[in-house]
């Protein structure tokens, strides 16, 4: 870890004041916003502030391993990168920066299809290290030619998110103009004109895109067609029906993200698939949803032992995921996290925001005496 970045930013907390000094206040509440009033988002922070652990402090524990198996594979820490839409308005390539960093560190990257960077260059980024989350289009054809080139491109782990039968709203997102289509105003011109780092880096790449579905929009010129495009055929309603055809055309591990209730994890596991992420979207959905922490504890009792149950949603440190490791989860992602780095301090801030996490989470287990990610559940008070 580089001490001029440890320095300048000791935690992700450090490096969420940094970028919100250097990128355009639409971009930054983007990112940082959840929807309506943003309850679930303040109820994730203090449902996982309740997780208490409880240290074994005369074992004889040599110390502590934050390797981890999940499907079969070997990760250096139980965390992993969450997906994020149009991660290029929050800093240039800043997927593809997590991406090879993830790579590097030999955690799980998932790109999100809404991501700034294409699934065959996440893929060469990230290596044996990518998953891809889908979100499934209504056009059948569109659909499995992404799952194809995911397949193409060496993806065996299909993410597919099923909490969005609705446009979340997002005032701070209306408010900014980023609503759907954007509106460019003279304050959004003025935001950017106060952050010329930002607004160079952007210049030089171009504006950020969804690039994974460029090759479908091909006859779209202006905002309001792919705008209309976004809510007519970019999503679909993910239902059981949908979600066995989605397991029937595909080979590998199919992870369902988006579970908040042990209903939807048995449909999920009825309609065959290897995996579940408990997520409220990290409170950008519906903004009574259950913190997911809470719910990961009673799905993880209810099927825990005939699947892989991860999580994310409210991740913003080492501590963190401890405590949801502690609640059963076989594996955490962040999202906010990992691009607060970026934002921050770009290429370098992906590397830097792994190594935050990893040493906290390594602190939390060794001054617990707990040896493995997995038996932090017995530290849980």
């Amino acid at each position: 870890m580089p001490e001029s970045l440890l320095h300048r930013a000791a935690c992700i907390e450090d490096m969420k004041t940094l970028t919100r000094r250097r990128i355009p206040r639409f971009a930054f509440e983007y990112l940082a916003g959840g929807c309506n009033a943003e309850n679930t988002l303040r109820q994730n922070r203090q449902a996982l502030d309740q997780v208490y652990l409880q240290p074994s402090y005369l074992s004889t524990s040599a110390g502590a391993d934050l390797s981890t198996e999940v499907f079969g594979q070997q990760y250096a820490a139980p965390f992993g990168v969450a997906p994020l839409g149009l991660s290029g308005l929050i800093w240039p390539k800043a997927s593809e920066f997590q991406a090879c960093a993830a790579r590097e560190a030999n955690i799980p990257y998932i790109l999100s299809t809404l991501a700034s960077t294409s699934i065959e260059r996440a893929a060469e980024c990230s290596g044996d290290n990518f998953w891809f989350q889908l979100y499934p289009p209504s056009d059948l054809g569109i659909r499995s030619d992404l799952m194809r080139r995911a397949e193409a491109a060496g993806c065996r782990h299909l993410v597919v998110t099923i909490d969005v039968p609705a446009a979340g709203r997002r005032p701070r997102d209306i408010r900014n103009g980023l609503a759907v289509p954007p509106k460019i105003s003279v304050d959004s011109i003025t935001q950017t004109m106060l952050r010329p780092s930002w607004a160079m880096a952007t210049a030089l790449q171009g504006m950020p895109q969804f690039a994974s579905m460029m090759p479908y929009m091909k006859n779209m010129s202006n905002l309001r067609d792919i705008a209309n495009y976004i809510r007519t055929t970019l999503k679909d309603v993910v239902d059981f029906p949908m979600l066995q055809q989605i397991r029937h055309a595909w080979a590998g591990k199919l992870i369902v993200k988006g579970v908040l209730s042990v209903a939807d994890a048995e449909l999920a596991l009825a309609a065959g698939a290897d995996g579940l992420i408990v997520s409220n979207h990290g409170g950008r959905q519906l903004d009574a949803a259950y913190p997911s922490v809470s719910a990961l504890k009673e799905i993880v009792a209810a099927v825990g032992d005939r699947t892989v149950v991860m999580v994310d949603s409210g991740v913003e440190s080492g501590p963190d995921i401890a405590r949801f490791l502690a609640q059963g989860a076989q594996m955490v992602f962040a999202g906010r996290a990992f691009m607060y780095g970026v934002g921050a301090f770009g290429e370098l801030g992906a590397a830097h925001t792994i190594d935050l996490l990893r040493n906290e989470l390594l602190q939390v287990m060794e001054q617990l005496r707990c040896p493995t990610p997995h038996q932090l559940p017995q530290y849980l008070l």
